[in-house]
């Protein structure tokens, strides 16, 4: 897909959930997708990546997926535009470093707190 063709797709995907009085919503979207996406390069998409049985994000293809969705390198050398479930299933170990970061940080001992996942450390 080309940054065009992505910026139209991403368009109409979050049309559905934007009200009629949005258009300088959409302006802040089309020049996110400008500074974030390469020019001149076919960039791949979660849906070309199926045979990886993984189910992509709400979170990240929702009204925010300008900021959400992440450009990756892929091991091939190409290009993709993905959600997180697709980029830890290309790279698992960028799954283990974030598993690892939630579990050792402050930030993410005191969103565990919060959300009821107490581990049995005390400190």
């Amino acid at each position: 897909m080309t940054k065009n063709e992505l910026i139209d797709k991403t368009l109409r995907d979050i049309n559905e959930w934007l009200s009629p009085n949005d258009s300088g919503y959409l302006e802040v979207v089309i020049a996110e997708l400008q500074r974030r996406l390469p020019d001149g390069v076919d960039i791949k998409t979660c849906g070309d990546f199926k045979h990886l049985g993984v189910e992509c994000c709400e979170t990240c293809h929702g009204t925010y997926a300008h900021y959400e969705m992440k450009l990756i390198d892929l091991p091939d050398g190409g290009k993709a535009w993905v959600c997180h479930p697709i980029e830890y299933a290309i790279y698992p170990e960028r799954y283990q470093a974030q598993l690892e970061r939630e579990r050792t940080t402050p930030e993410g001992k005191l969103l565990r707190e919060i959300f009821g996942e107490m581990t049995d450390e005390k400190e």
